[in-house]
């Protein structure tokens, strides 16, 4: 029954579907990679069962509105970037203003969500609620490798997120926090290491 219903879901939105597709084709081959390896990454970590990148541009685009937000991220500026946003409107709420992030972002929940980092490594995982940003005058955050920001955290400043490291719902984090750790509370505070590498291959647990 779910397959029948998947099957109906994209058939019925063909007439975006294919353009859109078509439209991800025409990018430099260096684009595709990157976003085909990040379909791979939300279609396993959503459990979506998808063979095909096309099923899974297909599912995730009509379906998942964060996705939406980081495909058209990822095309750049240009006409394919506004095609594939008037064909599947983006999250208003999720805002992604960091122009270096590096290769197999998940965004869970984007709602209410700021991204505006100086720099975002790879692997990295964002829940909802989640602000990234400046503190008043001044950079704004390096997030480093394999890091996750759980749901209302808030970094700002120019501080830097180590490797590895986890951040706790709500916490706000205005200092450094160093790599392998799990910083909690208002304002942070490292409590215990994180033995877990999310990078390469970012972990779904």
């Amino acid at each position: 029954m779910k397959s029948k219903k998947k099957l109906a879901k994209t058939v019925f939105n063909l007439f975006r579907i294919l353009p859109g597709w078509g439209s991800l084709l025409l990018l430099p081959a260096e684009k595709k990679a990157l976003i085909f390896e990040e379909m791979d990454l939300w279609n396993r970590i959503r459990k979506l069962e998808n063979s095909s990148h096309f099923g899974m541009f297909s599912e995730l685009m009509v379906s998942v509105p964060e996705y939406r937000n980081l495909v058209q991220f990822r095309a750049g500026s240009g006409a394919v970037k506004l095609l594939l946003q008037f064909l599947f409107p983006p999250m208003e709420t999720l805002y992604i203003c960091t122009d270096d992030i590096g290769p197999r972002l998940f965004i869970q929940h984007g709602f209410a969500t700021m991204i505006s980092a100086k720099k975002i490594g790879s692997d990295c995982w964002i829940n909802q609620q989640v602000t990234i940003g400046y503190k008043g005058e001044g950079n704004a955050p390096v997030i480093g490798n394999g890091v996750m920001i759980t749901s209302g955290a808030k970094v700002l400043g120019a501080i830097t997120v180590g490797d590895n490291s986890i951040i706790g719902a709500n916490a706000v984090v205005v200092k450094d926090i160093p790599a392998n750790s799990v910083a909690v509370g208002v304002p942070a505070k490292v409590i215990k290491e994180n033995p877990v590498k999310r990078y390469k291959g970012i972990s779904a647990g």
